[in-house]
């Protein structure tokens, strides 16, 4: 068969944090899987150049400009570990890669969360949670985004996932029994599913005619890794100051992934700062509770913005990951959304073996299933986003007793952690 007469069960569009391992476990399950990634085969020692915030692949123009942008703010990064892209894995999506048979592929670099201490700059007010008082190992774990994907990559094979590389979407025509997916090079593919995992600027998306909403912070956030001079001792801190939240999430060793959101105006100032000044500033903002800052990587500043499709799914058409939503990186959310996404999805098409993978009605019990999960996400995200920024004195003592009432009252706090670790109804 050429590859312009191709047929497959189901087409995933990116071959990412969820396309990836989707595409793995529908090939167990015994569908026909093709999974299309626009980028051409990454060397092993092409190691993406700075840390994220949770996310499924950006678009490929997106991608570029993000790698352009990290080579010129930095050409000389210290070492490998100051250059990851690092996504946060709560524990409810580390159990379901348990229960696939995938995290023993991925565990040896996962980086243990067994504490997260939420704190508001200048203000009494701390709220802990604890791996231990949940009756859990970890809350949740960090890992490399690349050495994810590189390290599935030998299952997908064993699988039977067939995989194209340097496969680009151009366009996604809907027929009433399959959809067809037309490449750059003039090939085309039928599907009796088209899955979308091809990020923010999906290409699949517009193609099919969902439309975007998009709420503007007014915040930048800047990305990169630290390294300290003492252990981090499995501790996440999560610190809300004037312009927004500050996230160091620990990685294998002395280092540290950093999600810093400024003000929009701080952007160009930030952008001149040297690596020791940035480092820095970093340390004033943050304090000394982890002892001294003694490197940061490349960085990279990024808008923060909410984008959300209107609709989650059209003609034998799902929208899964940043395809169909971005949220803000408070709280790491984001990508533990998207896999609960995928688990729902995953189910329904377990009970539909051997039958239609698109039919209509299993697209609109999936998006009825999922719509109560993310509203409550995107509000828990949006109200920290919101909530925790700012420079009135009377709301910061506001806040502050909110967090210190939810250290003190312990079922508020459970839930809370609950709702971090992805273990939410």
């Amino acid at each position: 068969m050429s590859h312009s007469e191709a047929v497959a069960d189901i087409v995933i569009v990116g071959a990412g944090l969820v396309g990836v391992p989707l595409a793995q476990v529908l090939a167990v399950q015994g569908w026909q899987v093709i999974l299309l990634d626009a980028a051409g085969p990454m060397p092993a020692s092409s190691t993406t150049t700075t840390a994220s915030p949770s996310s499924e692949g950006l678009s490929e123009d997106v991608s570029k400009d993000v790698s352009k942008g990290a080579q010129a703010l930095h050409t000389d990064a210290p070492s490998y570990e100051l250059r990851q892209r690092c996504t946060a894995v709560s524990l409810g999506t580390r159990r379901w890669f348990e229960r696939q048979g995938l995290w023993s592929a991925i565990a040896d670099d996962a980086a243990a969360i067994r504490q997260v201490v939420v704190s508001h700059k200048g203000y009494f007010g701390t709220t802990r949670l604890q791996a231990s008082e949940m009756g859990v190992d970890a809350l949740g774990h960090v890992l490399n985004n690349r050495h994810l994907v590189d390290s599935l990559q030998p299952l997908l094979a064993n699988a039977g996932v067939e995989q194209r590389t340097a496969a680009r979407v151009v366009a996604v025509r809907q027929e009433d029994d399959c959809v067809q997916v037309q490449l750059h090079n003039g090939s085309s593919i039928k599907t009796r599913l088209l899955i979308a995992a091809d990020g923010v600027g999906s290409v699949v998306r517009e193609s099919v005619g969902i439309s975007t909403t998009q709420v503007d912070y007014q915040q930048a956030a800047v990305l990169s890794m630290l390294k300290l001079a003492d252990a981090h001792n499995d501790v996440a801190h999560e610190r809300f100051t004037d312009s927004g939240p500050l996230a160091l999430l620990p990685r294998k060793g002395p280092y540290m992934n950093v999600v810093d959101c400024i003000e929009p105006q701080e952007q160009a100032a930030m952008n001149e700062l040297d690596d020791a000044a940035y480092l820095a500033r970093l340390q004033q903002r943050f304090g000394y509770r982890l002892g001294r800052f003694e490197a940061v990587g490349p960085r990279l500043v990024l808008p923060l913005v909410r984008i959300e499709a209107t609709a989650q799914t059209a003609s034998r058409t799902v929208l899964l990951g940043n395809a169909m939503r971005l949220l803000h990186p408070v709280g790491g959310q984001g990508y533990n959304l998207a896999m609960r996404d995928v688990e729902v999805l995953l189910q329904l098409l377990e009970r539909e073996r051997g039958a239609d993978p698109g039919d209509a009605g299993v697209l609109t019990e999936f998006a009825a299933a999922r719509a109560p999960d993310q509203q409550r996400v995107v509000r828990f995200t949006d109200t920290l986003a919101r909530s925790f920024r700012g420079q009135a004195a009377l709301p910061g003592h506001v806040r502050s007793a909110a967090l210190l009432g939810l250290d003190t009252l312990t079922p508020l706090r459970r839930r809370f952690a609950r709702q971090s670790m992805g273990l939410s109804s």
